[in-house]
């Protein structure tokens, strides 16, 4: 008896991996995408509440600055967002006529929001593909085209669930101050006579 095999016989009997089908994704279970999804689909509608609510604060502070009397006048009330914060930044930081009502503070705060506008805007016009790790934990991947100049600009936003989730919080945190604050220099300012 020979203690050796002979390399083609040695090589016949290991067993061959698996053929993977050309559409992978069939071989896959469905139910950890669609729990993936539901789960970025409800952060990303959080978001957006938090936003909206920072939003209705800004909007409702400069309905309420516009009513003011000769001080009022000088602040507009446009229809999109970007605008409102433009024009309420006007108002109430240094050199605004509303800038004593609303101090350093809440000027800060308004500047700190105004810095998430992309975020913000990747959140409402991005498209979004999931994917999810050998743990099931998701990873977003959202992509926006938007002119900026006359050019055509791609950019793309990645957030691992970990990234994702302590973002969602910094938004709200964020929201819920300059809406405290700002609802601060409403009452302020409709409570002392207009000038």
């Amino acid at each position: 008896m020979n203690a050796f095999v002979p390399i083609a016989e040695a090589c016949s009997t290991v067993a061959e991996p698996p053929k993977i089908a050309a559409d992978a994704a069939m071989l896959l279970p469905a139910a950890p995408f669609h729990a993936a999804n539901a789960q970025v689909n409800e952060w990303r509608g959080r978001c957006l509440d938090a936003f909206t609510r920072g939003e209705t604060a800004v909007t409702e502070c400069l309905s309420a600055l516009s009513g003011l009397g000769e001080r009022g006048k000088s602040v507009k009330l446009p229809l999109l967002i970007g605008q409102r914060l433009d024009s309420l930044s006007a108002a109430i930081c240094a050199g605004g006529p509303f800038a004593a009502e609303a101090g350093k503070a809440t000027a800060a705060t308004l500047e700190e929001y105004r810095g998430h506008a992309g975020f913000r805007n990747m959140l409402c016009h991005g498209t979004s593909k999931v994917t999810l790790d050998s743990r099931a934990r998701w990873t977003l991947i959202l992509r926006q085209v938007a002119l900026r100049g006359g050019a055509l600009c791609r950019e793309t936003l990645v957030l691992d669930e970990t990234e994702a989730q302590a973002l969602r919080e910094q938004i709200a945190r964020l929201s819920q101050r300059l809406a405290s604050q700002l609802g601060q220099v409403s009452a302020r300012v409709t409570a002392t006579p207009t000038a």
